[in-house]
């Protein structure tokens, strides 16, 4: 039996702790070194530039953040963090 041992996808570091688990059961880990937590294999998926780029074009066209969120099949939340990246971009 091989035990993985896990490093901080921030800096590299080896030197982690356990920390808990998150709200879906999975291990959750804290870096020592940069304080970061992370989780060895996570579920979510970063949204694509492709996907950006719809959704500013879908917002330039009035179109409900709940539809832009069906359409892509993205959560609400990430839509909305997109959202309020663009607008601090923008000030």
């Amino acid at each position: 039996m091989t035990v993985e041992i896990p490093h901080c996808p921030h800096c590299g570091s080896k030197e982690v702790s356990r920390n808990g688990q998150t709200r879906h059961g999975k291990q959750n880990y804290k870096c020592r070194e940069c304080g970061r937590q992370f989780v060895l294999n996570p579920a979510g998926k970063p949204i694509t530039k492709e996907q950006k780029e719809l959704m500013s074009r879908m917002l330039l066209e009035r179109i409900s953040q709940a539809g832009i969120a069906r359409v892509l099949q993205v959560s609400e939340d990430t839509v909305q963090r997109y959202v309020n990246s663009q607008a601090a971009a923008v000030k």
